[in-house]
């Protein structure tokens, strides 16, 4: 049964107020570390920082230094209160260690992954974790190849393959205004899109996708997922040839195995601006999982969806944070993809994506 008390309602600000001397404080105080150099990363909800340590003996759990440093992260307050999930987050990232590059959780002084803090005497209690960093590229900082976004659809088949052997019970009930189930709450936060033409589209994607998608759920295969494979989340190699690592699980959990790959295309649309470049990521997907009648059937609704989701909260988060210019990265080109793809027919977009090949 759905709580309402996780699931983000307008108004509610939730973003944690901390500074850089925040960060280096908790570091110190939780994780007893001392910082030599710290920098904010891009984030939407949460404070997230890379931070260099100098050498300590004060925490038994650090043996040694990371030379590429760590991600402190300090968790906005309406996740802060799941701490079954942020717990189930942990045990995901130590399993997937063992196949993948991905951040790998530190202990506190205390022995635990996390400590909840709060950072004003009056303010919310914030869950704060630290995390090795995991170097490499951002996807968006590269040279783009049709051969890359195969890899990209492949890697995200074999993430979910692997993930298909873990499991935590707090997956089963764990909802957020960013998983695709969510789509019908978007209606809540459409006002803040300041265009009446493109709220009527977003109406439109959101009851479609209500009807047609939400209704068969149960019909389609389900797993755990990674939940925000995107452009920011994806680590290359310099030459940008290929994927060294997966960062940033804050959106993992249990749905559709198709939602997965919805998000990671729309996200590769929204980097390169084409329609066609799907087409790629799908063939490299298959390659390791081969999608199934139905999933291909709803394949463009949930993409759709899923650009409709990040533009309107999107639009909804600069409202609250106009200070936060990341809110806005979909904001360039979201519009315009989502007005050419909306309208195609799933004859149009099967052979665009070239869906009817048995590969």
């Amino acid at each position: 049964m759905e709580n309402n008390d996780t699931l983000l309602s307008p108004g509610q600000r939730i973003r944690p107020h901390a500074t850089i001397e925040t960060a280096s404080d908790l570091l110190e105080k939780i994780y007893g570390l001392t910082a030599v150099n710290i920098y904010e990363l891009n984030a939407y909800d949460d404070k997230n920082y890379h931070v260099y340590c100098k050498k300590s003996e004060e925490n038994p759990h650090i043996p040694i230094i990371n030379e590429h440093g760590y991600v402190l992260k300090i968790i906005n307050s309406l996740d802060s209160r799941k701490t079954d999930v942020i717990e189930a987050q942990t045990k995901m990232l130590i399993f997937l260690n063992r196949y993948f590059a991905c951040p790998v959780p530190v202990k506190t002084l205390a022995g635990t992954y996390y400590s909840l803090e709060k950072l004003t005497e009056s303010g919310e209690t914030h869950a704060v974790r630290l995390l090795i960093y995991r170097p490499g590229q951002l996807l968006t900082r590269v040279s783009w190849s049709q051969e890359l976004l195969y890899k990209i659809g492949r890697f995200t088949a074999e993430v979910d393959l692997r993930l298909s052997g873990f499991y935590h019970p707090a997956y089963e009930h764990h909802r957020t205004m960013w998983m695709l189930v969510s789509v019908p709450k978007l209606r809540r936060f459409v006002f803040a899109v300041k265009d009446e033409n493109r709220e009527h589209l977003a109406n439109e994607v959101i009851d479609a996708f209500e009807r047609e998608v939400l209704k068969i759920v149960p019909n389609l295969a389900q797993g755990i997922i990674h939940g925000d494979l995107n452009e920011q989340n994806i680590l290359v190699n310099p030459e940008g040839t290929d994927i060294v690592a997966v960062i940033d699980f804050g959106d993992s959990q249990k749905t559709c195995l198709v939602f997965e790959l919805a998000i990671v295309i729309c996200y590769m649309l929204l980097e390169r601006g084409e329609i066609g470049a799907g087409k790629h990521v799908i063939e490299g997907y298959q390659s390791t999982r081969k999608l199934t009648d139905l999933e291909k059937k709803v394949l463009r609704v949930s993409v759709c969806a899923r650009i409709c989701q990040s533009l309107v909260m999107g639009a909804y988060s600069h409202f609250q944070d106009p200070q936060n210019n990341y809110l806005l990265i979909t904001q360039k080109t979201g519009w315009t993809l989502l007005q050419k793809l909306w309208p195609m027919s799933e004859e149009e977009i099967s052979r665009v994506w070239n869906l009817s090949s048995p590969n």
